[in-house]
């Protein structure tokens, strides 16, 4: 493999990682809780859907691989945190990171991503974070960029008096993957789903079988129709 095989190769790989923990993070991560009052239906998500995705691609497209790390996505209990190597010093620099005007660090991937329509035009995302989250959400150090992502408070509660309300059903992780894919596509295959989770189509027929058995999901139309998510 030559040397531009082996950057068009790099490049196919952070573009389909990114797509992976895109999928992960907006399609069974970041659960949308619904509430139905007498006067309106309100939809809360644990993270603002834009700014999760804007900052995703900009953890992606501005680390520093000339260090040899990688972006780092990991979940708590009360936030998301993503973190990039990198270094933007005080001052005018940081204004400018803040007002979407910093130079991209990695110029070609960053013309891989737009034509491939992940972003729409340099500088775009992060007026868009700061939309939803204010500028403390990031943490600047000698040698990383931290994104701090804390999930909705309101979101949470209403999640609580959800299950409060309707009882609590015990579903294993892998449950809970596969009902977020569903919410998110309610047509989607066995395929697709064994795909995007790293599984075998068995092992997904038997998860739904037991969601089935439980209560939760129900396949409406046969196989061509739709799942429904029960609970």
């Amino acid at each position: 493999m030559n040397l531009v095989e082996s950057k068009d190769y790099g490049f196919c790989c952070l573009v389909k990682t990114s797509k992976q923990v895109l999928d992960r993070l907006e399609g069974i991560e970041n659960r949308t809780i619904t509430k139905i009052t007498p006067r309106e239906r309100i939809n809360r998500s644990l993270w603002n859907r834009v700014a999760l995705r804007e900052a995703v691609i900009n953890n992606i497209i501005h680390n520093d691989y000339t260090t040899e790390l990688v972006p780092k996505f990991e979940i708590f209990a009360d936030r998301l945190e993503m973190t990039s190597a990198g270094y933007i010093h005080p001052g005018e620099e940081r204004e400018d990171f803040f007002a979407g005007y910093s130079i991209p660090r990695n110029k070609t991937l960053m013309r891989v991503f737009k034509d491939l329509d992940m972003v729409e035009y340099l500088g775009s995302g992060m007026p868009r974070i700061l939309k939803a989250y204010p500028r403390d959400a990031y943490i600047f150090s000698s040698r990383f960029i931290r994104t701090v992502f804390p999930k909705d408070q309101e979101a949470l509660m209403m999640e609580k008096e959800e299950m409060a309300e309707g009882g609590a059903i015990e579903l294993t992780n892998r449950q809970r993957e596969i009902l977020g894919l569903i919410k998110s596509d309610s047509k989607i295959s066995y395929r697709a789903i064994a795909s995007t989770l790293g599984i075998n189509e068995s092992a997904v027929q038997k998860q739904l079988a037991t969601l089935n058995k439980k209560g939760v999901l129900k396949r409406m139309g046969g196989t061509r129709g739709r799942w429904v998510v029960l609970k």
